[in-house]
């Protein structure tokens, strides 16, 4: 039974309709992009073939620090962070605070890159964090997380978009579970053969169905983390500290602690990360150092989720004695239930909360959101065939249905193909614009034919099917070698690129891509029941 009206139905199904029809697309980019970001980390060991060699942490870590600290300004000692990238080499960036050439606040200072295993440096770079070299190993996983966080666009007006497509996909969720007349009995809908349009219908129910709580989470998690700082904070500091942001900060965060300028030996940090290994059963992602060489630094140890927990932790040492204070809550000064939730968000948005298992359950109900997304858009135009516009829309749904991922396959070979070279980075970003590009001049060429997504499936199962083969012509490591050191993470992504691309391959041979034009279906459309 609906939860509403015949006519509230009615009103409600066409704001549900034309808001799908207007941000549809664009929240299909957010959407795909996020599902694929859920594996960066695992990505960014594909694209370097698991160069890393060893638990990064595992290395002695605190001569060396201590070695480079001499050798920078004591003013940039106020901050030290420390943490891996891809390929396992370190990054040590000695910083204190200030405002870069655009007027923006920033960290400045002195990042040294060591080598995994030697600890040699690498590379020395001097200047304001946002101006420094981009890394080179983690340039293709670092290039997809952005493109989802925020589309690649200047701060803040990505996170603004980003979380515009979190509150469509809510208002989307919402109307969907007041629309759904049979949701129990939707969950096992069984797709009618009789009609191509019934059957798109039909799964598109049962996908959406299915999708709805993880859609919900998704969208709430989503638009919290791009809304909360930019504007989330600044309300709060306005309405319940009279606009005191100070008092505000102190009272999520904590006031200030006094920080003593005495000297003071540092206590061991390679004992503090066994010790913290010991506590929490995994290695850091990465650590920070507040005001080194003073008797009040203190070393922020932060651990992805390990065993049955679900958020993150930070633990707290005192550089001077090595003495434990415990876990760091992420909101407020102790331990709450607020802090908790808050806790939450980023493990819930990005499935990294059981290892590996429950990245793939969420790349997984990730596909099928963007399955539902396409398909809605789909059914939407091809119920109304004499629309003027529908031949293009019809068009542009599988071009961006398939042309995004397309640029993301483009962007990985363009890594792939520029990393020997010594410049991935642009190669990265200039793989994904050619691939959306050739995605643009297909559609542009099919816009007259009846068969746009068959071209643009068979288009994307060839990317995918030669990124393994690419992966293995510049370079990368074979399969027996790479499962005998450790690294079958990066087989794993080399069968899902295989399977995706067989899968792809297969279906644009029998024609029934979810973008496929409606030509000679227009007829057919009259005898699907409204919602």
């Amino acid at each position: 039974m609906s939860l509403v009206n015949q006519a509230t139905s009615k009103r409600l199904l066409a704001v549900h309709g034309w808001s799908g029809v207007l941000l549809g697309l664009f929240l299909y980019v957010v959407v795909i992009t996020g599902t694929v970001a859920v594996l960066s980390q695992e990505i960014g060991a594909w694209s370097i073939s698991g160069a890393r060699t060893q638990a990064p942490f595992s290395q002695p870590l605190d001569a060396r620090v201590r070695q480079l600290a001499q050798t920078v300004e004591p003013k940039y000692r106020e901050d030290i962070t420390i943490y891996p990238n891809a390929s396992g080499t370190m990054l040590v960036f000695f910083h204190t605070h200030g405002v870069n050439s655009a007027g923006k606040p920033d960290d400045v200072g002195v990042r040294f890159l060591l080598e995994p295993g030697t600890l040699t440096v690498a590379a020395r770079d001097e200047g304001y964090g946002s101006e420094l070299p981009e890394d080179r190993d983690s340039a293709l996983d670092y290039f997809i997380s952005i493109l989802h966080i925020s589309l690649h666009a200047p701060d803040p007006v990505g996170l603004y978009l980003t979380g515009l497509a979190g509150f469509v996909m809510l208002f989307a969720v919402i109307s969907g579970i007041i629309l759904h007349r049979h949701l129990i009995k939707d969950l096992f809908v069984a797709p009618r053969l009789s009609s191509r349009l019934l059957n798109r219908r039909d799964r598109h129910i049962l996908a959406g169905s299915w999708s709805l709580p993880f859609g919900f989470l998704l969208a709430f998690t989503g638009t919290f983390f791009s809304f909360a700082g930019a504007i989330g904070l600044p309300i709060v500091a306005m309405v319940a500290f009279g606009g005191d942001q100070e008092k505000m900060t102190e009272t999520l965060v904590g006031a200030p602690e006094t920080v003593s300028e005495r000297p003071a030996d540092m206590a061991n940090l390679d004992s503090m990360i066994a010790r913290s290994v010991a506590r929490t059963g995994t290695q850091p992602s990465f650590i920070s150092i507040a005001h080194w060489g003073t008797a009040d630094s203190r070393a922020y140890l932060y651990h992805l989720p390990s065993g049955r927990a679900v958020e993150a932790s930070t633990h707290v040492y005192d550089m001077a004695s090595g003495r434990y204070h415990g876990v760091k809550p992420d909101l407020g000064t102790r331990p709450s239930f607020g802090s908790t939730v808050y806790a939450w968000m980023g493990p819930l948005h990005f499935g990294h909360f059981a290892g590996l298992l429950s990245k793939l359950i969420w790349v997984s109900l990730g596909l099928a959101a963007s399955y539902v997304t396409l398909t809605g858009l789909r059914l939407w135009v091809e119920r109304r065939p004499d629309m003027p516009s529908g031949r293009v829309l019809g068009v542009a749904i599988p071009m961006v249905g398939y042309g995004v991922p397309i640029g993301l396959t483009g962007a990985a070979l363009g890594f792939l193909l520029n990393y020997p070279a010594g410049d991935p980075v642009s190669g990265t970003a200039l793989g994904f614009v050619w691939g959306c590009a050739f995605a643009v001049l297909l559609a542009g060429v099919l816009i007259r034919r009846g068969d746009a997504s068959a071209v643009f499936m068979a288009v994307l199962g060839l990317a995918m099917v030669a990124l393994p083969l690419a992966r293995l012509a510049t370079g990368g490591q074979g399969w027996p070698d790479l499962v005998g050191a450790g690294h079958a993470v990066v087989v794993m992504i080399d069968l899902m690129l295989l399977a995706g691309g067989v899968f792809a391959l297969h279906r644009s041979r029998r024609g029934d891509a979810i973008g496929r034009s409606a030509r000679g279906e227009g007829q057919a459309s009259a005898a699907v029941p409204a919602e």
